[in-house]
């Protein structure tokens, strides 16, 4: 049989390397050496044991790699050996409702996880190979480093969050949150022509924040967040409001900062998730949009690919270390540590 070498979360605080089954693509499908993966949120919630899933976990989605193998009826000249690509990992069954009104990133099927082996399930980005459809393939510019395309990805979840925003040129823009997400939505606010301030309380990603563009960035836990938005925006606010943490109590917050006519963008899960309190005559009285934003749709995954294939954008900085596979325990821990941005394992 075919083997892999593949990182697995086993047990809460546990990712070990095992053996597994390496799947020969089928007919439409690809076959990708995984050369590095991002450790996103998801995947350290369930290695913390946070998030309770079926375990062992083979998790991972921000991939990027070379195309080993096709299956039957690839093109080999649209696909060529070799080649260096972005996966986009997250399904969409191209089929249902969702999908054919262009919201592939709310597909039926988006949280149906393939069976990368026995007693093996996940999105299969943390092993040496993945196989996958044809559309799921994005070629990645060969002169930009893996360790910058890697968060190709989570851009692609940024550009989603934006297209709820719908922020305009000249727009002002708050970030809720200075996590590898918030930066990104920096990085992106800059990219679209808006004031970016941004709400966060650790000194070093505030930092890292003015470097990446922000023209604002404001310690929450030393100001008066809405009073200073005010300030700075003639006593409007912001005409996009996005909070990217995970704290819901922030949410009542967000909405508090939107200018009339503005979008408040809920981007991140809450854990836990706790209500607020919303006026409905306040929503009506302002015209205040509320949404939220999940996952990477089809075309905001086109988007990130282009940003950085076109280096329209650079969000090197936020990948703080990759670490070899061999090592996937001390690669999931750095992942968990709030001192880090975002973490990656790298395949051989």
């Amino acid at each position: 049989m075919n083997e892999m070498k593949a990182v697995l979360i086993t047990k809460p605080n546990t990712a070990e390397v095992v053996e597994i089954e390496r799947r020969s693509p089928k007919r439409n499908e690809i076959e990708v050496k995984i050369d590095i993966c991002g450790i996103c949120t998801w995947d350290q919630r369930v290695f913390v044991g946070e998030k309770k899933v079926p375990l062992p976990l083979l998790g991972g989605h921000e991939v990027i790699g070379q195309i080993a193998s096709l299956g039957e009826d690839v093109d080999p000249k649209e696909y060529p050996i070799g080649k260096r690509v972005a996966v986009r990992v997250v399904k969409s069954c191209h089929s249902c409702y969702y999908c054919r009104h262009d919201l592939s990133n709310m597909c039926i099927e988006l949280n149906t996880l393939s069976l990368n082996g026995p007693d093996v399930w996940g999105m299969g980005g943390f092993a040496q190979y993945i196989s996958i459809d044809r559309s799921a393939i994005y070629p990645v510019n060969e002169e930009i480093p893996e360790t910058t395309s890697v968060l190709i990805e989570p851009i692609a979840c940024v550009a989603n969050s934006f297209s709820k925003g719908m922020p305009k040129l000249g727009d002002d823009i708050v970030v809720i949150g200075g996590g590898p997400m918030g930066l990104l939505h920096v990085l992106l606010g800059k990219a679209s022509g808006c004031r970016v301030i941004l709400s966060e309380p650790n000194i070093a990603r505030r930092m890292i924040a003015k470097q990446l563009g922000a023209d604002i960035a404001l310690d929450p836990t030393k100001t008066d967040l809405r009073k200073e938005v005010l300030k700075v925006t003639d006593g409007r606010g912001a005409e996009v409001v996005f909070n990217t943490t995970a704290i819901a109590a922030l949410a009542q917050v967000a909405i508090s900062l939107a200018a009339a006519n503005g979008r408040v963008v809920m981007y991140s899960s809450m854990h836990p998730d706790k209500p607020i309190s919303v006026s409905p005559n306040e929503l009506h009285s302002t015209q205040i949009s509320l949404t939220g934003a999940v996952s990477p749709s089809i075309e905001s995954f086109d988007t990130a690919v282009n940003l950085v294939n076109k280096k329209i954008i650079d969000p090197s900085l936020l990948l703080t270390r990759a670490y070899s596979y061999k090592k996937c325990q001390e690669a999931f821990e750095a992942a968990v540590d709030p001192k880090t941005l975002r973490i990656a394992i790298k395949f051989d």
